[in-house]
C-alpha cells in the first residue's frame, strides 16, 4: 500500500460527532510546544468542517494531487483530513532531517492499520514496540542477504524463462507491459520465497490468491477515504472483505501445513527460514500466525513495486533507444563471459542496468511517500523552525527529493542513468526508493537481482518496441504507480535462432572444459615457492584469529612461506616488515582496538606521517565489525587502513569490510576471492583442494601402545569445588549455572577478569567420529608431520585425539565440498553436497552443520580419516568473565554461565555448546585445564568512586564479582560509594542470584533496578526481592535508563564510572545510543556532538564487555 494514501487516511475510531467538533484552534494549539518563541507556523490550504482538506485529494490520482498541493504550498505545510493531521515535506533537507532514526520512527498510519487486518504484526505493517517485529527482523534480513538471494537465481530464471517463452510464442502480438512484470514479479516470489506455483503465465486469468489480494487492496484503499464509523455500515461489503481474508489466509497456512508435514531442507527458501529459524538474539521461533502475516507481506510488497519498476524502465529504455542498446551490449558480455550459462550471472556483472532500474526508481518511486513521527515526547523542530509534536504524523514526498536539482542536477527531471557514475546524488537521503533505516525495504537486494535478471534476459533476446509508436507516459495509481495502458511488442531478436527454451536448458547445463578437469581432478595444486606472507590479525572473541588462520592455511597450500601471529605479539611497535606483503585481519570493540592488538594501535597512532615510516610497506587489512555499533562500526580496520597509507604505506586492495550482524562469512569469502585473485593464485588457493600431498600421513597403533598426555601451552589444572543450576531450562531459555573452581597454584586474579578454559567435546560426539572412522577409543595415533592441534610423532588415544584436540562441531570449510562430492559415489549423495557448495551461508555455516555430520549423512562419500584429521582446526580456548572477587576467596573463582542445548539447525538432533556441556558436567573433585586472564581496564575504581552496572541474563557475572567486592570492603569498615546495578532477565524465574542482590540491597551496598522483559508483575513475590517494586511496562534496560536520565546525570557528575556487559553487541548498542540521546537532550547539542561527548566518556568512564 503507497504511503501516500496514508497522508489522507481517517483516524482509527471516531463518530460523526466527533468529526464535526473538528476545531482550527485546538489544532494550532497542538502545533506549538510548551516553549514556541521562534516557532514557524505550518502553511496550510484551505479546508472545510469536517472533511478538511478531502476535496484536494483525487482517490484515483492521489499523486497528482499532493503534485499540486506541493507546487501551491511549497515543500512544508499541513493538512487535515477527515480529524487525521498530517505534516507534510517534500525537500531533500528536511528528508534528510527526519530520516534520523534516532529522533524519529516509523509511522503506522490509520490506511496501514487497515491492512495490518490481513498483514498482521508483518514486518512492513508491525508497530516498531512488537515483539513479533524485533524477532522477524533478525530471523529475516540476514535471509534477504546478498548470498541467500544468490541462492535464489535458479528460482528467478525459472519465472523468467517462462514469460520470455510466452513472448516467443506470441511474438508480434501486443500486450501491456506491467501486466506482463506483475505476474512475473508475483509468480518469482512464490515460487522462490515459499515454492508455490501461481502459473500466472499459464492462464488468462490471475489466481485466485491474486485477484484475492487485489481485491483487500483495493478496498484498503477504499475504506481509508470514509470515516471509521460509516465503514461499519457496509455490510455486504466488510462480509465479501473478510471472506477474501479468510481465503487468503486459509492458502498460507495450507503452504506452511505441507511445508511442515514435508521438510524440505534443500528449498533454500524463504518459508524454511520462517519455519525452522529461531531469533539469535532470544532463540523464538515465528509463530505459524505470522509466518502467515509475513507470506502475505512479501506478496503485497514484493511484487507490485518490482514490476511497476521493470515497466517505467524499459519505456524510457525504447523512447531513449541508445539506452537499450547499452544495456543489450552489457548483458551479451556478461552472458558471453559464463559460457551462456545463465545460472552464473552475478548482478555485478551489470552495473548499467543496475542504474537504468535505479534511475526509473528515482523518476517513478513505486511507493511514493514515507512516513515518521518524532520519538521526542517534547516533539521536533524541523529545518525552517516547524515544530512536530510527539508521535504526529509526518509524510515525506519522495518525488520531490529525488528530483532535488542540488542533489542530482541541473537535469533531475531528465531519465539518464549516467548520472549514477558521476557521483550523483550530491547529498545524503536524497535516494529514498526503499525507504528509511531498519523500517526499509527487507527485499531491496532480492528485487534488484529479479529486475536486473529480467531486463538483461530482455535486450539479449528480444527486440522491443512500443505497440503504438507516438504513446507518451501516463501514470496511474493501482496498488503502486505504474504506467497506463503502456503496450509494447516483443520479437525473438534478429540473427538468433536458437529456440529459447533449448538455450535455457543448455546455457543452464553449460559447463566449460576447466570446470569439467576439475570435477575430473585432474587439477593439481601448486608446488612451487610464491614467497613470503605475514598474516597478522587483533581478535578478542577469535573470529579474526579464524580468518587469519584460515588465509594462511591457503597461502600455505598454495606456495606460499606465511608467517602468522597477534598484532601484539609480532609489531608491538607497529614496525610493519618490508620484505614481503602483510595481511591484517581485524576488529573492534566499540570503537576500540582488541587486547592483542592496543600496542600496535597505540604505536600506529604515534607514528609522524612526514616522516614515511611506513614506506615499503605492502598491505591489505580484512576488518570485522557488528551493525548494531552502528557509531563505531569498522572503527579500529578504518583506520588501520587510512593511517598506514598516511604513513607512507602501499595498499595493495580496498579495505574488505565484513558484518557479523549480516553475512560475515559470505564478506570473508569474498575478500578470500579478491585476495588471491591479486596474488595471481585464484586457482591455486581460492578452492583448495585437499590431496595426498596435503593430508598428514597418520599412524594407527594398537590400544596397548603408549600415549603422550596432553598438555598445553599456559594451562593448568584447577578443580572443581562446587556446582549448581541458579536459573533452569524453560521453554527456549536455557539452563544457568554457577561453578567454584579451585584456581591453579600460582594464579590470582581481579573482580572482572576472565577465566579461559580448555574444553572438551561431548562424549557423544566423540562416539559418533569413533564409530564412523571403525576406530577403537583407545587405539594410539600419531602423525608424521606437526599438525595445528599436536606435534609429529606424538602418540595419542583415539578418544583424547577427538576429544580434548580438535574441533569437531565447527561448520565444514567450504572449500574442502568439492572434493568430498568427488569422493561420492552415490549421486544423490554427490548433489547432496553440491547443493550445500552452493547454498554454503545458509546450509551450512547458519546451521552449523560439522564435517562429522556432513559425512554422516552422506554415506558413500569415501573421506579417509587422514583427511577428516587435515581439516579440522584445533580445539579453542573458551573466555568466561568470572563472577567473583578475591575478597571472597584468593584461591576460588566462580562463573556464571548458560548451558547452550538448542535443537540443531541441521535437524540433526540438539547442537551441543562444547564448553557449556563440558562445563555443566563436571563434579566436585573433577580437574579442568584453566588459565586467568586479564580483562585489561575492565575493573573497578576506587572504593570512593560510584559505579553503575548494566546487565542482561549471564552478563551479570563480572557484576557480580563487583557487588561483592564492595560488600567485602564495606564490611571491614572501608568507605564505599553507591553501586547501581540496572539489570535485565525476562521474568522472576530467570532473575540470575536474586537472593544475593536481595541481601546486598538491605545491606545498602547495592542499589537494584530490575527489568523483567516477559513480565507486567508490579513487584518481585518470591525470594530475597521479594515486594522489590518493578517498573511498570518497562521491556529493556535502555527503556528504564532513559526514564532515570536525571539521576544518571547527577551520578556521573559525582564522578560515576559505567560498565555494560551482555550477550551479543544489540544490548550494548541500544544502551549507548540511549545514552547519547541523554546527552543531547540534556545538554541541547545535536547527535553528532553528542556522539563525540560519548566517545569521551567511553574512553574515561565508561567501559563495555560483551560476548557474541
Amino acid at each position: 500500500m503507497a504511503d501516500v494514501s496514508a497522508m489522507v487516511s481517517p483516524p482509527s475510531a471516531q463518530d460523526l460527532q466527533a468529526l464535526m467538533s473538528l476545531d482550527r484552534k485546538k489544532d494550532d494549539e497542538e502545533a506549538l510546544p510548551p516553549n514556541h518563541r521562534g516557532i514557524v507556523p505550518w502553511p496550510r490550504p484551505p479546508y472545510y468542517p469536517i472533511i478538511g482538506n478531502l476535496l484536494d485529494i483525487d482517490s484515483t490520482q492521489i499523486q497528482d494531487s499532493i503534485r499540486v498541493l506541493v507546487n501551491k504550498m511549497g515543500p512544508a505545510f499541513e493538512m487535515n483530513v477527515l480529524g487525521n493531521q498530517t505534516f507534510v515535506v517534500a525537500s531533500q533537507e528536511m528528508c534528510d532531517f527526519i530520516c534520523n532514526e534516532a529522533k524519529f520512527e516509523k509511522y503506522i498510519s490509520k490506511a496501514l492499520q487497515d491492512v495490518r487486518n490481513y498483514a498482521g504484526d508483518g514486518l512492513f505493517t508491525a508497530f516498531s514496540w512488537e515483539n513479533n517485529w524485533d524477532i522477524a527482523h533478525r530471523i529475516l534480513v540476514p535471509a534477504f542477504g546478498p548470498i541467500p538471494i544468490r541462492k535464489m537465481q535458479a528460482g528467478m530464471l525459472d519465472i523468467a524463462s517462462q514469460m520470455l517463452i510466452y513472448w516467443e510464442c506470441h511474438a508480434g502480438q501486443p500486450f501491456e507491459a506491467a501486466n506482463h512484470f506483475t505476474r512475473l514479479t508475483f509468480d518469482t516470489i512464490g515460487w522462490c520465497s515459499f515454492k508455490y506455483r501461481f502459473n500466472s503465465f499459464h492462464s488468462d486469468t490471475l489466481h485466485p490468491f491474486v485477484e484475492g489480494m487485489f481485491e483487500l487492496l483495493r478496498g484498503s484503499g477504499h475504506r481509508a477515504f470514509r470515516p471509521a464509523f460509516l465503514n461499519k455500515l457496509f455490510y455486504k461489503e466488510n462480509a465479501r472483505y473478510w471472506d477474501t481474508i479468510h481465503k487468503l489466509w486459509a492458502t498460507c497456512d495450507e503452504v506452511v501445513a505441507h511445508r511442515r508435514a514435508n521438510p524440505d531442507p534443500d528449498a533454500n527458501d524463504l518459508l524454511n527460514n520462517m519455519i525452522n529459524d529461531r531469533d539469535p538474539k532470544t532463540g523464538e521461533a515465528l509463530s505459524d500466525e505470522n509466518i502467515r502475516y509475513q507470506m502475505v507481506t512479501f506478496l503485497i510488497a514484493g511484487h507490485e513495486t518490482t514490476s511497476s519498476t521493470l515497466a517505467f524502465a524499459l519505456y524510457y529504455m525504447l523512447k531513449q533507444p541508445r539506452i537499450y542498446q547499452k544495456a543489450r551490449e552489457e548483458s551479451d558480455a556478461a552472458i558471453a563471459a559464463v559460457g551462456g550459462n545463465y545460472l552464473k550471472l552475478n548482478p555485478s556483472q551489470f552495473p548499467y542496468i543496475d542504474a537504468i532500474l535505479k534511475e526509473a526508481l528515482r523518476l517513478h518511486s513505486p511507493v511514493p511517500a514515507f512516513s515518521v513521527k518524532p520519538k521526542n515526547p517534547n516533539g521536533e523542530i524541523l529545518p525552517g523552525g516547524y515544530y512536530v509534536p510527539h508521535g504526529k504524523q509526518i509524510s515525506c514526498v519522495v518525488e520531490n527529493v529525488h528530483q532535488d536539482i542540488a542533489s542530482w542536477g541541473e537535469d533531475a527531471a531528465d531519465f539518464r542513468p549516467e548520472r549514477f557514475f558521476e557521483g550523483f546524488p550530491k547529498k545524503p537521503n536524497a535516494w529514498k526508493a526503499f525507504g528509511n533505516g531498519a523500517r526499509a525495504c527487507v527485499g531491496r537486494i532480492f528485487a534488484i537481482q529479479e529486475a536486473i535478471l529480467a531486463l538483461a534476459l530482455i535486450t539479449a533476446r528480444f527486440d522491443v518496441e512500443l505497440a503504438d509508436p507516438s504513446y507518451t507516459l501516463k501514470v496511474k495509481q493501482a496498488l503502486a504507480l505504474k504506467p497506463d495502458n503502456f503496450n509494447i511488442k516483443a520479437y525473438p531478436r534478429k540473427g538468433r535462432h536458437q529456440n529459447l527454451l533449448n538455450e535455457f536448458l543448455l546455457g543452464s547445463a553449460a559447463i566449460t572444459k576447466e570446470e569439467a578437469a576439475t570435477a575430473n581432478g585432474t587439477k593439481t595444486p601448486p608446488v612451487s615457492r610464491r614467497g613470503k606472507l605475514y598474516v597478522l590479525y587483533g581478535s578478542n572473541s577469535g573470529t579474526c584469529e579464524e580468518f587469519a588462520q584460515e588465509v594462511a592455511a591457503e597461502g600455505q597450500a598454495s606456495g606460499f612461506e606465511i608467517n602468522i601471529g597477534a598484532l601484539d605479539d609480532v609489531v608491538p611497535d607497529a614496525k610493519l616488515p618490508t620484505d614481503a606483503p602483510v595481511i591484517i585481519c581485524t576488529t573492534s570493540y566499540e570503537g576500540q582496538p582488541t587486547d592483542n592488538a592496543r600496542e600496535f594501535i597505540q604505536s600506529l597512532r604515534g607514528l609522524n606521517p612526514e616522516d614515511k615510516p611506513m614506506a615499503g610497506v605492502r598491505y591489505i587489512i580484512m576488518g570485522a565489525g557488528h551493525r548494531d555499533w552502528s557509531e563505531t562500526f569498522h572503527r579500529i580496520p578504518l583506520l588501520v587502513d587510512k593511517r598506514l597509507e598516511e604513513l607512507g604505506g602501499e595498499r595493495l586492495l580496498e579495505l574488505s569490510l565484513a558484518d557479523a550482524g549480516d553475512d560475515l562469512l559470505g564478506d570473508f569469502e569474498k575478500f578470500k576471492g579478491r585476495l588471491w585473485d591479486h596474488f595471481g593464485t585464484t586457482e591455486d588457493a581460492k578452492d583448495v583442494k585437499s590431496t595426498t600431498a596435503d593430508k598428514p600421513s597418520i599412524k594407527v597403533l594398537p590400544a596397548t601402545a603408549n600415549s603422550a598426555s596432553g598438555t598445553f601451552a599456559d594451562m593448568s589444572t584447577g578443580t572443581v569445588v562446587s556446582q549448581r543450576v541458579i536459573g533452569p531450562a524453560e521453554r527456549d531459555l536455557p539452563e544457568t549455572r554457577y561453578i567454584t573452581i579451585r584456581l591453579p597454584d600460582g594464579q590470582s586474579f581481579q573482580a572482572g577478569d576472565y577465566l579461559n578454559i580448555l574444553p572438551k567435546n561431548p562424549n557423544s560426539t566423540v562416539d559418533r567420529v569413533l564409530k564412523h572412522f571403525r576406530l577403537d577409543g583407545n587405539a594410539i595415533i600419531s602423525f608424521d608431520k606437526a599438525m595445528p592441534f599436536i606435534g609429529a610423532n606424538t602418540p595419542v588415544r583415539a578418544a583424547d585425539l577427538f576429544g580434548s584436540y580438535v574441533e569437531l562441531s565447527l561448520p565444514v570449510a567450504k572449500r574442502i565440498l568439492p572434493q568430498l562430492a568427488s569422493m561420492c559415489s552415490d549421486a544423490k549423495d554427490k548433489a547432496k553436497i553440491d547443493a550445500l557448495d552452493a547454498d554454503y551461508t545458509h546450509s551450512v555455516t547458519e546451521k552449523k552443520l560439522s564435517l562429522l555430520e556432513l559425512l554422516e549423512s552422506v554415506p558413500s562419500c569415501r573421506a579417509e580419516l587422514d583427511f577428516f584429521l587435515g581439516n579440522l582446526a584445533k580445539l579453542k580456548i573458551r573466555q568466561y568473565s568470572i563472577s567473583s572477587s578475591p575478597l571472597e576467596s584468593k584461591t576460588e573463582a566462580t562463573l556464571t554461565y548458560t548451558v547452550h542445548k538448542p535443537a540443531s539447525k541441521s535437524g540433526n538432533g540438539t547442537y551441543l555448546g562444547v564448553c557449556s556441556n563440558y562445563l555443566a558436567g563436571l563434579s566436585e573433585g573433577d580437574e579442568l585445564f584453566c588459565v586467568v586472564k586479564s580483562s585489561g581496564d575492565f575493573h573497578l575504581p576506587e572504593p570512593s568512586t560510584p559505579v553503575v552496572l548494566f546487565a542482561a541474563g549471564s552478563g551479570i557475572a563480572p557484576f557480580r564479582g563487583f557487588i561483592a567486592e564492595r560488600a567485602a570492603q564495606k564490611a571491614a569498615g572501608e568507605p564505599v560509594a553507591e553501586t547501581h546495578l540496572y539489570f535485565g532477565c525476562r521474568d522472576e524465574t530467570s532473575f540470575l542470584h536474586g537472593a544475593e542482590l536481595g541481601e546486598w540491597v538491605k545491606s545498602g551496598v547495592l542499589v537494584l533496578h530490575p527489568v523483567l522483559s516477559r513480565s507486567q508483575q508490579a513487584s518481585f513475590k518470591k525470594g530475597g526481592l521479594k515486594g522489590t517494586a518493578l517498573p511498570p511496562a518497562k521491556k529493556y534496560i535502555q527503556d528504564l535508563v532513559y526514564e532515570d536520565r536525571e539521576a544518571l546525570r547527577d551520578l556521573y557528575k559525582a564522578g560515576a564510572r559505567f560498565y555494560t556487559c551482555g550477550s551479543g553487541a544489540k544490548m550494548a548498542a541500544d544502551l549507548r545510543k540511549t545514552a547519547v540521546r541523554i546527552i543531547s537532550e540534556l545538554k541541547g547539542v545535536s547527535a553528532a556532538v553528542a556522539e563525540e561527548k560519548m566517545e569521551e566518556i567511553s574512553r574515561e568512564k565508561y567501559k563495555t564487555d560483551v560476548f557474541l
